[in-house]
């Protein structure tokens, strides 16, 4: 006789899955408008995208999870633990950067991220050595020592980030990290996170701009209008559809024309861009290069690049919104 689920192997199969943070569905309302609309999702170990345009429901997300917005349905589990009833235990292992301006201007660094780490706990000598590790971390140097009202915004940016590792968290919430930094500074953010990531802790990275969390994710959650939309890994998604290839094809104007020309009769040319003296093609419905060379030697070209087609985050994102409506 086949026995039952039950609590325990549900347990097993998100220790299985390395889940850090577990939703089942999460509704939060703020009057009339219903910014998470039963929204469940497992949040896996590593650095994960949490991705949405703005207004779709990430930051709430991030709130009712960390406790500091009330959910009015559902449950939320931060490696078991209930953020609601678990408040302190949970608050010890997590980290936060707000999207917004948190700091205390008239304090320095120095000042202002041992002060954080003495309320998650630290003696005030571990808190001043651990901020100074923190702070040369994130790249503040002798700046450290001024108050924060005369900080650059991707200075406070790194401070934010400081304050939120300070005492050494498994999981990190990360709010458009990289929000009014200039590209050199949204580039060594993302190198900062990537570190993170690698010492094997779990950052959740809520941002609009996919670029950045493609380039540090492993993971992604797609949200709209407080519902998620689709998940799973980055690499997984890429593949994209089944016989789906890219084709990159070379030589005189007449016989890329032909080549296409004979190529439409066999085969769906879902796209192509035209370069000089090249061509780059995506086609579908084929599983074998073979008709493929046989048409470009007989239209006098070369194929210089052939395989299955990978999308971009970009890709999976529009995709995402299309399959919803």
């Amino acid at each position: 006789m086949e026995s039952k689920p039950n609590e325990q192997d549900g347990e097993e199969k998100l220790a299985e899955r390395h889940i850090r943070i577990d939703t089942h569905g999460l509704v939060v309302r703020f009057g009339p408008i219903v910014a998470l609309n039963s929204f469940s999702v497992g949040v896996p170990k590593g650095i994960v995208g949490l991705l949405g345009p703005n207004g779709a429901g990430k930051s709430t997300f991030i709130k009712a999870v960390l406790g500091l917005v009330e959910a009015d349905e559902g449950t939320i589990k931060i490696d078991g633990l209930d953020p609601r009833k678990d408040t302190t235990q949970v608050r010890d292992m997590v980290g936060y950067l707000p999207e917004h301006d948190c700091l205390i201007n008239y304090m320095n660094a120095v000042e202002l991220v041992s002060y954080m780490g003495q309320i998650s706990g630290m003696s005030s000598k571990d808190a001043i050595q651990r901020t100074h590790e923190v702070l040369d971390f994130v790249g503040v140097g002798e700046e450290r020592y001024r108050i924060i009202s005369s900080y650059s915004t991707g200075m406070k940016q790194k401070v934010k980030l400081a304050q939120a590792i300070v005492h050494d968290p498994k999981i990190l919430f990360l709010d458009e990290p990289t929000n009014g930094m200039d590209p050199q500074g949204r580039e060594e953010m993302l190198e900062l996170i990537t570190k993170i990531g690698a010492s094997g802790k779990t950052i959740l990275v809520s941002s609009h701009i996919l670029q950045e969390v493609e380039k540090v994710s492993q993971y992604v959650i797609i949200i709209n209008e407080g519902a998620l939309v689709k998940e799973g890994q980055i690499k997984t998604l890429m593949v994209g559809e089944k016989n789906v290839f890219k084709l990159r094809v070379r030589g005189s104007q007449q016989g890329i024309e032909n080549f296409g020309k004979e190529l439409e009769k066999l085969f769906n040319i879902v796209s192509t861009e035209d370069e000089e003296g090249q061509q780059s093609l995506v086609i579908k419905g084929t599983e074998s290069g073979k008709k493929l060379f046989k048409l470009a030697s007989e239209a006098g070209i070369q194929i210089r690049e052939f395989g299955p087609a990978t999308l971009s985050l970009e890709d999976i994102f529009i995709g995402a919104f299309k399959e919803g409506d």
